[in-house]
């Protein structure tokens, strides 16, 4: 019930909210989605099958918009009672969990509705990161009551199959068996004998290693990615935005849809991320007997947020959506942590003055989607320097017939980005409704 209502009162304000950006591209403009049969003929030649399921399922209700961010909600509802259960399960695990009681529902809470979490929900095709964090902690609570419960169907059976869910949706939660250690060793277990209940789990990760390395969708993919930098500029640009998220998520005031964050070549130019990345991986060594849940939850971002990206770089070095599934822990931990050092009356007051922060930047954070042009015009004035987003501001205000402010964002997009082409077609597009006007 709490869940539920945290949800509604930080998100109702966006259910308005119009398609954005990716949404054009994977929802409105791609016929794929737009009835079963083509769903269904396309299953073959694409990728993500899944999380184009859910868009071809909420297309067909009928209901628009609307839909998809009612869908968007309920799976993020979803989510926070996930969180919930896992909290509750880590802590009954730990050896003071008589004292930590009330901190699964508080990081539950602060999951449900912490700023950092809109680009995944109130963004549509931010359903990519909660659709797979669903079935992702789906997976991930199966193994621990099969373990707990010593129940071999949820181990052995469940678990994989929402694992193969997961992937289905979103590759990146390749993952997972080594979130399975992770738990294993931070509930006080040990990885040598972890593998054992894992087994179905890692030959599923070697079967899905096999397909999407023998699928030409995926290998295209992923040799566009290879050439965007080299091994030592993957490493020192996605340490550079790994810090870059912790902040926001630390505090949340300058969220950005698309921040300008530099393409680094060398491991030199990303010192100080390189110094905090080593000094969070000692912390969570030092912590992993006396505070097992800030060991767990740092293994757990850093295990999300680096790996994966030094490998396969993303276009966009880091968006707020890669913090979906990685920042849960860091909510448990922090819950935890108040829960020890606080007593009975402060406690509640800081966790409500927490909560009040939270849903309070989240509501004012979803007035940004409320359509193309406030999304962008914010988007603008945090990456003042970014060709890209004065383009899709300019694209924002060509499509709402500001024609003279969509020239000077688009000339803007070109002084900083000659080789832009967007910027240019979009030019060449307005030049032309200018000329046969009446």
């Amino acid at each position: 019930m709490w869940l539920a209502l945290a949800v509604a009162v930080s998100y109702a304000n966006v259910l308005t909210g119009s398609f954005q950006f990716d949404d054009y591209n994977v929802i409105v403009n791609e016929g794929q989605v737009h009835s079963w049969a083509s769903w269904y003929a396309a299953l073959g030649n694409g990728i993500r099958p899944l999380l184009k399921l859910s868009y071809t399922a909420n297309w067909t209700m009928g209901l628009g918009v609307l839909g998809f961010h009612l869908t968007n909600l309920l799976i993020h509802l979803a989510n926070a009672y996930l969180v919930y259960r896992l909290s509750q399960l880590f802590v009954q695990q730990q050896s003071r969990s008589a004292a930590l009681h009330h901190a699964p529902l508080l990081a539950a809470l602060l999951f449900a509705v912490h700023p950092i979490h809109t680009e995944a929900v109130s963004y549509i095709s931010g359903r990519s990161a909660s659709l797979m964090t669903l079935f992702y902690l789906a997976a991930l609570l199966s193994y621990v009551v099969g373990r707990t419960r010593h129940e071999p169907l949820y181990t052995y059976v469940v678990t994989p199959l929402f694992f193969a869910l997961a992937l289905a949706v979103k590759e990146t939660a390749v993952t997972l068996p080594l979130a399975l250690l992770l738990w294993e060793v931070s509930c006080g277990g040990r990885w040598r004998f972890a593998f054992k209940p894992q087994w179905t789990s890692w030959l599923l990760l070697f079967i899905a290693a096999v397909f999407f390395l023998s699928s030409d969708h995926y290998l295209s993919q992923m040799e566009r990615s290879a050439q965007l930098n080299g091994l030592q500029g993957n490493l020192a640009t996605q340490l550079t935005g790994f810090i870059y998220l912790l902040q926001q998520f630390v505090l949340p005031l300058w969220q950005n849809i698309d921040p300008d964050l530099p393409l680094l070549h060398e491991l030199s130019e990303a010192t100080f991320p390189l110094t905090i990345t080593i000094a969070l991986l000692g912390l969570m060594i030092a912590f992993l007997r006396r505070r097992p849940w800030i060991s767990f939850a740092l293994g757990w971002m850093l295990l999300h947020l680096i790996p994966l990206y030094i490998l396969l770089p993303r276009i966009d070095i880091a968006n707020e959506r890669q913090l979906y599934l990685a920042a849960w822990p860091l909510l448990l931990a922090l819950a935890i942590e108040l829960t020890l050092f606080l007593d009975g009356k402060r406690w509640r007051l800081v966790a409500a003055g927490l909560l009040i922060a939270c849903i309070a930047l989240t509501v004012s954070r979803n007035q940004v989607y409320q359509s193309e042009v406030t999304l962008w015009e914010d988007t603008v004035a945090k990456s003042p320097n970014k060709a890209r987003a004065h383009n899709n501001l300019g694209y924002a205000y060509l499509l709402a017939q500001r024609k003279e402010e969509a020239r000077r964002e688009l000339t803007v997009a070109l002084q900083l980005d000659p080789q832009l082409y967007q910027a240019r077609y979009n030019l060449r597009r307005l030049d032309e409704e200018l000329t046969s006007s009446p």
